[in-house]
């Protein structure tokens, strides 16, 4: 494959990692000041491809200071441990629940492969990571780049682990905010696993009530923030409406998602857009938010 590294100013390259060949799907930014800070790695299996992205953009692997993922499933920082192994100066900074899971792989990869099955295979298993090279950041926590930091916001809903790491008035905001799909302008919520619903809300607004210009998704690429944090608020908010109005009809999962690709406008054109990445994206997030319905119905 050809990388295209992009420019999206004189400090901030990006480049589409594209695992398994899957255009557009997984974003690496690259922050360039005093320190060089890569931010997500995606999974273990586009190792190859990360390491040929940021040799493209100009920047020697052992120049490489920190390594930031935004939360550590799999698609964000699953190539953790492979490219710490050749960015042998690099320390990770991560969510402080985080810190164990990379640096004891066990319940990290069987986790991963209960949720995930066949696609955690395809994307590979990670290595665990020394704690010496590990760097706990706590709410509120600021990296120093030189003329640059990036401040970590908590942002839990989609991962307990997971960070929305600011930049002035920009923010990498993981999977916070859901997937964006740039040539339809579209955003929808990705809520697997232990999701919660309460926490995800009030991670969007924190970040609403930031005073931010760009927003920086690693699914997928920059865009403007304008309107933004309004748009998937209502889109979180009308799906657990969906999803909560099915549970009382006795719906199953994949009865209500069908209603969502027929309510959600825009949302069946992107149910296959990445293959076996996502085959099943969409109708997890339904699983997650009945999950959390459940859970608080029980008072769990």
């Amino acid at each position: 494959m050809s990388i295209q590294i992009n420019q999206h100013n004189s400090k901030l390259f990006w480049f589409d990692l594209e695992p398994n060949d899957e255009k557009e799907f997984i974003t690496i930014y690259i922050l360039i000041n005093d320190k060089i800070t890569l931010i997500e790695t995606g999974p273990a299996c586009s190792h190859s491809n990360l390491v040929k992205g940021i040799r493209k953009a100009g920047i020697a692997l052992s120049d490489i200071d920190f390594i930031v993922p935004t939360h550590i499933h799999l698609d964000h920082f699953g190539g953790g441990g492979h490219i710490m192994d050749v960015c042998v100066n690099a320390k990770a900074v991560v969510h402080p629940n985080a810190v164990y899971h990379i640096s004891n792989i066990d319940k990290w990869w069987s986790g991963s492969l209960d949720f995930l099955g066949e696609v955690a295979e395809l994307y590979g298993k990670p290595l665990a990571i020394p704690k010496s090279r590990i760097i706990s950041a706590e709410d509120g926590f600021e990296l120093k780049l030189g003329s640059d930091v990036l401040k970590a916001l908590h942002t839990p809903g989609h991962a307990p682990h997971h960070i929305t790491w600011l930049n002035g008035t920009s923010a990498f905001v993981g999977d916070s905010l859901g997937l964006w799909y740039p040539k339809i302008d579209k955003a929808f919520p990705v809520t697997p696993g232990y999701y919660r619903h309460d926490l995800a809300l009030q991670s969007i607004i924190s970040m609403s009530n930031l005073d931010l210009d760009e927003i920086f998704y690693t699914h997928f690429g920059p865009r403007n923030s304008a309107g933004v944090f309004q748009k998937i608020h209502n889109e979180f908010l009308s799906w657990m409406e969906i999803i909560e109005d099915g549970i009382n009809k006795n719906l199953n999962s994949k009865e209500i998602l069908d209603i969502l690709f027929l309510t959600q406008d825009g949302l069946k054109l992107t149910d296959i857009k990445h293959g076996v990445h996502q085959q099943n994206t969409h109708l997890g997030s339904v699983e997650g938010m009945m999950s959390w319905v459940m859970r608080k119905n029980e008072g769990k």
